[in-house]
């Protein structure tokens, strides 16, 4: 059976992009809950309740805080003064987490997840901060829990480490499951690299500053470069062992166009570079200035003869 959309005649209602933006990480009752309000107006979390056929109130206040967060709904106070900018929502309590488990499987998960990630129970304060993750802010449960293991990985088990951590897989464009699972293979990456760089320095890779590792990450994905040609620069820059004094080298070289170790070993790089810049070529130039330096005359000062 074949299937394709009927032309409608009767009323319709703008639906945001924002909606279909979230529908992959969106509960049923979440995008029954936005459809509603789009159509009607109505947020009354009681009124929702009853139209919809929600198990509980505390569902309908949960899709309209999920919808707050996602940014398709604004929180006011009822009794603000007109103009007045909207204050911060309070986060979850405890015994509000506890009723939303109750029909949103994911807040159980999430808890779950956390806790075998710590390796210990969570605190009330810890689950009402992980729970707001999710509900509040808007993030996918598959985004936090992924974070919450990798955070653990590295022997950050706080609430705060996650939170820092998930500000900045945002900041990165991370939103969806995928996308956490690509940006972690892209963090194992660059773990392998700092590594290496850390080798060639002859420290280890925890002294690398903060600068320094976005310093290794343009290296390879802004420049392009390879381990072959961090190599090549440690190589250049001889007994100087200094990541900065290396970056300078690559920069040079990727404002010049230098791709391969190839291209800075030819003649074009040295055209206005540095004199260090070592060259191997195929065959020996012929120009060995020691042949036959046996059989040389020795030099001779002149002595100046007095004039008569």
């Amino acid at each position: 059976m074949i299937y394709r959309l009927k032309e409608f005649k009767g009323d319709t209602i703008p639906v945001p992009q924002l909606v279909f933006s979230k529908l992959g990480i969106a509960e049923e009752y979440n995008v029954r809950v936005a459809l509603y309000v789009l159509a009607t107006g109505i947020t009354d979390p009681e009124k929702l309740c009853a139209d919809l056929k929600l198990r509980s109130k505390m569902t309908a206040e949960s899709a309209l805080s999920f919808w707050a967060g996602a940014g398709l709904l604004e929180r006011y106070e009822e009794n603000a003064a007109p103009g007045e900018e909207p204050t911060a929502p309070a986060p979850m309590t405890w015994s509000e987490i506890a009723a939303a488990s109750r029909t949103d499987p994911m807040i159980s998960s999430l808890i779950d997840c956390a806790q075998t990630s710590f390796a210990r129970p969570l605190t009330h304060p810890e689950m009402e901060k992980l729970v707001n993750f999710y509900v509040q802010e808007a993030f996918a449960p598959e985004t936090v829990m992924l974070c919450v293991a990798y955070v653990a990985s590295r022997g950050k088990r706080t609430m705060g480490a996650v939170s820092h951590e998930l500000k900045v897989w945002r900041a990165e464009g991370v939103e969806t499951g995928e996308q956490a699972d690509a940006h972690l293979q892209l963090l194992a990456l660059r773990a392998q690299r700092e590594q290496y760089v850390s080798g060639l320095l002859g420290i280890a890779d925890t002294e690398l500053t903060l600068g320094g590792r976005k310093a290794i990450a343009r290296w390879y994905e802004v420049y392009g470069y390879d381990d072959a040609m961090v190599q090549e620069a440690a190589v250049q820059a001889g007994p100087k062992r200094d990541l900065w004094y290396w970056n300078s080298i690559l920069k040079a070289w990727n404002a010049k166009g230098l791709r391969t170790v190839h291209d800075v070993r030819g003649p074009v790089a040295g055209m206005g570079a540095s004199r260090n810049l070592r060259v191997d070529r195929a065959e020996p130039s012929g120009n060995d200035f020691l042949k036959n330096a046996a059989r040389r005359r020795p030099l001779r000062k002149k002595t100046d003869t007095p004039a008569e």
